[in-house]
């Protein structure tokens, strides 16, 4: 056998789908296993147009890859959708790469198919059982949280329903609205992750947003040694969600606070950067080693950490950050920290001008 015919064979016997084009992308080459792929003998492939084995809506991507690869001598992958002799629709990967003669010309481009189907489908299948399992974690742990604050609540009222002191009833009655509070706080933020639709009705200015939070911050750090500052320069009008941002930058201030036990200062700046509005949400706190870090965003991770045993504080909820790092996302928005351990953190919201397309 020579060298000729032993290619030829081998090109023909492969196991996966061998398709040869000319330059202008009709078939020359069309093995066996194409023959079985897309259920179509060499002899009526011959001479066609190789995106004829393409869905109309793909055609104009394939072919523009296909000259992308003669043009360049580069090898691309391609991934496109056909439907076999039965008309179910499967998912195919192509290697596609330039046919080089000996003149070192492109004559052509080749194309190695093979049937991912079954790999997507394993993908989606694993897709979908991590997102369920994420989801019973999600709501295992927002039952753990309202399970301790109903049952704090429950226990306190027994107990003053007990008792005939007034004193005993007015602590308790403070202690059952700061439970509540601490449960609004932990619907809404999950209120405005759910709603994540930048395009909703309800737009507020972002300078306006971030005055009502520096109210809502000096309110909250009253009694507890904390100064606060508030730094921003005049910005172009930037609408944006109300109840999204209000509740990113407000979890950030809260973080901020819990952070610093012992008092210390808080500040809040903005300013425009390169067409984005960046806010950063600095404090004198206990600040985050490298491994806090890394979990900062993640659900359920509480940044109150008593650092030297490394164990979550009661007092968060461990969703703040990553509710706020979630509605960024879906507004085109990022959020960064730096830290240092018993010096502070800097939290980082960058967000562009045009956070909201127009209806």
């Amino acid at each position: 056998m020579g060298p000729e015919s032993y290619y030829q064979q081998l090109c023909e016997h492969l196991g996966v789908a061998v398709i040869a084009t000319d330059l202008d992308l009709n078939i020359r080459t069309w093995n066996a296993a194409a023959a079985r792929m897309f259920g179509a003998a060499a002899e009526r492939m011959i001479g066609t147009p190789i995106t004829s084995v393409i869905l109309q809506g793909d055609r104009g991507a394939a072919e523009q890859t296909l000259r992308r690869a003669i043009a360049t001598g580069q090898t691309f992958q391609y991934e496109f959708q056909h439907r076999d002799a039965e008309g179910k629709r499967c998912e195919l990967a192509g290697t596609i790469a330039p046919i080089i003669a000996e003149s070192s010309a492109c004559v052509g481009a080749s194309v190695c198919v093979r049937d991912i189907t079954r790999r997507i489908r394993l993908q989606d299948e694993l897709s979908e059982s991590r997102k369920m399992g994420a989801l019973g974690a999600l709501a295992g742990a927002i039952a753990h949280h309202f399970n301790n604050i109903l049952g704090g609540v429950i226990t306190s009222v027994d107990y003053a329903l007990a008792s005939d002191n007034p004193a005993i009833t007015r602590r308790v009655l403070k202690q059952t609205g700061e439970a509540l509070q601490r449960a609004t706080v932990l619907l809404n933020g999950l209120l405005a992750f759910a709603e994540g639709d930048p395009r909703a009705e309800d737009l507020s200015d972002f300078t306006e947003i971030v005055y009502e939070v520096s109210n809502e911050v000096e309110r909250m750090i009253e009694g507890r040694n904390i100064t606060f500052d508030l730094e921003m320069e005049a910005l172009p009008v930037t609408p944006v969600v109300h109840l999204q941002m209000y509740t990113v930058l407000r979890n950030i201030a809260q973080n901020a606070i819990e952070a610093m036990p012992q008092g210390g200062h808080l500040s809040i700046d903005v300013a425009l950067e390169n067409g984005r509005v960046v806010t950063r949400v600095r404090d004198t706190g206990v600040g985050l080693d490298a491994s806090a870090i890394s979990h900062v965003f993640e659900p359920f991770w509480s940044t109150k950490r008593d650092l030297s045993s490394s164990t979550v504080s009661a007092e968060g909820t461990g969703l703040g950050l990553a509710i706020a790092h979630g509605l960024l996302q879906t507004i085109g928005g990022t959020i960064s920290v730096s830290s240092e351990v018993n010096k502070g953190s800097c939290f980082t919201v960058s967000l562009p001008l045009a956070s909201i397309p127009e209806e």
